[in-house]
């Protein structure tokens, strides 16, 4: 009977569904959960590039800061000479390093720097740095497998730094005359194996430094020195030798190559900045560039700045004389260039697939800078004997203005998102310039005043040899922030 039953109910439901006008259909999907995916490809390619799954122990390194550069060959913009030009010098033109870890979190780094003795007062000199290291969270990226034990990561440091003779091109002929510089830093910095042989070290440096004018044959000076405090960045960049590497992903990972892009906003960064209770500087500059349709060709609108001032105390007693020096500059310089590019391989290269309609590759440019210039220095040098007593006051303002053409070669690449490198090597021809210079001066003897003032037409250093009409070579490296508009 339950059989009977259960027949007849099987019957009445297939009966039921057959009945149905609609067919019935069973589809199947499948969600696959790629963010697993993306994040480890990124991380890979992060690896990768940066060697963070690669074990280091010690690293040798060979860097050049960056920004120094500029000093010892010509930029696009140029800017004066001048004595503060000595703490660019003591970071050096080419620094030598060796760091060696003892655990996974902390090493022990030391570097020596060799200026160039060529775009100051430095004639030669050695300075010498210790700092150890804290890798805070490395030990937090091995235990989550971001990393291995190794030198490219984030760090906090204590840095001490002293130069083992500076020697002064104005008393060369009086070897016991000389500068001297010690400093001690709390540092927090960021430096990077980039892929095989490649190393970047960014650090933001605060504390404080004590220089000293030195006259070893004559005690009586006197110390002009001081304690001072400063906060600065240095950038160095350069080759690091290891005993291990892995290989590197393609250059398309780090270079962007297959990203359509319309324009860049560009921030230099290849310069250091410094600010402190006696001297201070800034530079940098901001570019849009924009593509011209699909064509190969761009307009690219630049403007740079450039600031410091510094003062300066110095003097000497002997027993029946004292003379004291103090001088004060200021100076600003801002540049506004216009330029058009040929980047002459891009098409060859999409139609290659190797690359998209954007702005990286190399070019060929021509373009117009207008330069402005302003500066103020005062000079109070007093005497006093027992005999007489002499002070003599000076000011000085001045204004320039430059034009300049340039023609020139470049290559521009993006770097991973936010960060773009050009190099621009070419010429540079003055079209016009005008320098005006206003002197003034106080002279007191024995309580007599004597007053002058005139104008002077002079150029500042670099600017002297670079007359009207002439051909002069240029070379401009920039590396920093870049934000893009795509297509």
């Amino acid at each position: 009977m339950k059989k009977s039953l259960l027949v007849l109910l099987l019957s009445g439901l297939t009966q039921l569904l057959y009945a149905q006008n609609d067919s019935i259909s069973v589809e199947y999907t499948t969600e696959i959960d790629t963010s697993f995916v993306v994040k480890k490809r990124l991380l890979d390619t992060y690896g990768d590039v940066f060697q963070s799954q690669v074990p280091t122990r010690s690293i040798f390194k060979v860097v050049l800061p960056l920004g120094t550069a500029k000093n010892n060959f010509p930029p696009l913009m140029l800017i004066p000479d001048a004595f503060e030009n000595r703490t660019l010098q003591r970071v050096g033109f080419i620094r030598l390093a060796y760091e060696r870890k003892f655990s996974p979190a902390w090493s022990i780094n030391t570097e020596l720097a060799i200026p160039s003795g060529i775009a100051g007062n430095v004639v030669n000199s050695l300075r010498f740095m210790i700092q150890p290291r804290w890798y805070y969270r490395m030990n937090e990226r091995i235990r989550t497998g971001k990393s291995v034990d190794n030198v490219s990561e984030n760090y906090v440091g204590l840095s001490l730094e002293s130069s083992f003779r500076f020697m002064l091109n104005r008393y060369v002929n009086n070897p016991g005359l000389g500068y001297s510089n010690q400093d001690i830093a709390v540092v927090y910095g960021i430096q990077r194996r980039f892929r095989k042989r490649g190393l970047i070290d960014f650090s933001v440096r605060g504390g404080v430094n004590f220089n000293r004018y030195n006259d070893y044959l004559n005690s009586s000076l006197i110390n002009s020195g001081r304690y001072n405090w400063f906060l600065e960045t240095r950038t160095l960049v350069g080759l690091g030798f290891t005993k291990y590497s892995q290989k590197a992903s393609s250059n398309c990972e780090i270079l962007s190559c297959f990203d359509p892009i319309q324009s860049l906003w560009k921030i230099d960064l290849n310069n250091p900045i410094r600010f402190s209770n006696n001297d201070n500087y800034f530079r940098t500059s901001v570019a849009y560039e924009r593509k011209l349709g699909s064509s190969p060709f761009s307009l690219q609108l630049e403007s740079s700045l450039y600031g410091r001032n510094f003062q300066f105390t110095s003097g000497y007693a002997h027993s029946d004389l004292v003379n004291r020096s103090e001088v004060m500059s200021r100076m600003g310089q801002v540049s506004l260039a216009l330029e058009s590019r040929y980047y002459y391989n891009m098409n060859k290269r999409i139609r290659r697939g190797k690359q998209s309609d954007n702005l990286s590759g190399n070019f060929f440019t021509i373009g117009y800078m207008r330069e402005r210039l302003w500066g103020k220095t005062t000079n109070n040098n007093s005497s006093i004997s027992i005999v007489a007593s002499e002070q003599y006051l000076s000011l000085q303002k001045s204004k320039h203005t430059y034009g300049d053409a340039y023609l020139a070669w470049g290559a521009q690449r993006r770097l991973f998102i936010n960060g773009f490198l050009e190099l621009k090597a070419g010429l540079r021809m003055p079209v016009w310039q005008s320098a005006i210079n206003n002197y003034y001066t106080t002279h007191i003897k024995n309580g007599q005043v004597e007053e002058g003032n005139r104008e002077g037409l002079g150029l500042y250093d670099k600017r002297r040899n670079h007359r009207v009409g002439g051909v002069y070579p240029f070379v401009d490296l920039k590396i920093g922030l870049a934000w893009a508009k795509h297509k």
